[in-house]
């Protein structure tokens, strides 16, 4: 009966979310479409999240859809989770997908965040 009331321990966690949380993340926020059909397109193709356009920067988010883009240093390994927000309250959330390096670097340079990657991967 007091199980019901034991908090959640990490190892309770699929082992995805416990190896996106050593990631960097960066958070982009894209205006609002049908998440359920973005998700759905996700599982085929990472491309998918090509179609969204970054919100204004000073315009009022009424709802948006937030991208949270798991990396590692060098981009060799990208993954996002989308979130939907309305009225400053989070009211989606999808899976964490996989996405391409070329993918993850075309969505950053899509908010000014320009990546170059024969740079980093001299390393």
């Amino acid at each position: 009966m007091f199980s019901l009331f034991r908090k959640r321990t990490a190892d309770n966690e699929p082992p995805l979310k416990k190896r996106v949380e050593k990631m960097k993340c960066r958070k982009i926020n894209f205006v609002d479409d049908d998440l359920d059909k973005l998700c759905a397109d996700m599982k085929t193709d990472c491309k998918a999240l090509m179609r969204l356009k970054p919100v204004n920067y000073y315009a009022i988010k009424n709802s948006y859809i937030m991208g949270m883009l798991y990396s590692e240093e060098d981009f060799s390994e990208n993954f996002i989770q989308l979130l939907h927000f309305e009225g400053e309250r989070q009211t989606g959330k999808s899976d964490i997908f996989p996405v391409d390096t070329d993918t993850a670097v075309k969505l950053l340079a899509k908010v000014g965040i320009m990546i170059d990657l024969k740079k980093i991967q001299k390393k």
